[in-house]
């Protein structure tokens, strides 16, 4: 028998609950008569693997048998987290991802972890996913709109790698109160892709190449004044 993982070992299921280059649908069960690739992909699955994800849901608060047989209960719970996780993406600002689900799920389990026995708080850090084709995007906009340009290859790997570092060091923390019947969950926006943008916006905008753009456009402006 497979002895139990040590303190120091990361559980399967929280090491990739989906495998690594498949997307993760952004549609839910819907009664169409075609089928749906979320329920597709769990019926598929082998009886380890549907397990595996099953004890996650348990872990995150959803009531589902960890057996590993595929059930209509799972199906729907399944279903249920990946829109909830889907949600939580979107109101943070980051691509959605397994990675991040699996996070989410994770997050999920240590939040009722902690508020086992009572009143206490719970703390969790979800760091942002700025890839690098957000980060491209992000960094040409914003040379564009302030600069009228493209940046160059140099500028995108100097800036993406900016990003990365601030996304790594600032977190989005969600502190979760609980106190008696009464939950406050607060939550603290870390390095986003919008705060990206904005970052580089205020960069930009102090180097001497905007700044001779801003009194050319002043020059243009008042010489049409003049009508010249």
């Amino acid at each position: 028998m497979k002895s139990a993982p040590g303190p120091t070992e990361i559980p399967n299921w929280q090491k990739q609950i989906i495998k690594t280059n498949t997307t993760v649908s952004n549609n839910a069960a819907v009664n169409t008569g075609s089928a749906n690739p979320v329920a597709v992909e769990l019926y598929n699955m082998d009886k380890r693997q549907r397990q595996q994800i099953a004890i996650a849901l348990k872990s995150a608060g959803y009531k589902v048998p960890t057996n590993g047989t595929f059930t209509n209960n799972l199906l729907n719970s399944y279903n249920d987290a990946l829109q909830t996780a889907q949600l939580q993406a979107a109101q943070l600002g980051q691509q959605f991802s397994s990675q991040f689900f699996t996070n989410y799920l994770a997050n999920e389990a240590a939040g009722r972890t902690a508020g086992v026995g009572g009143d206490g708080t719970s703390i969790t850090e979800q760091e942002s996913v700025i890839t690098k084709a957000n980060a491209k995007n992000i960094i040409n906009k914003v040379f564009e709109d302030q600069l009228g340009r493209a940046a160059t290859d140099e500028e995108i790997d100097k800036y993406t790698t900016t990003f990365k570092k601030k996304a790594a060091a600032k977190p989005t923390i969600t502190t979760t109160t609980t106190a008696g019947k009464r939950t406050k969950i607060r939550t603290e926006p870390g390095f986003t892709t919008g705060r990206a943008e904005q970052y580089l916006v205020d960069k930009i905008a102090q180097t001497d190449e905007a700044k001779a753009g801003e009194v050319l456009d002043y020059y243009q402006a008042f010489m049409r004044k003049l009508g010249l």
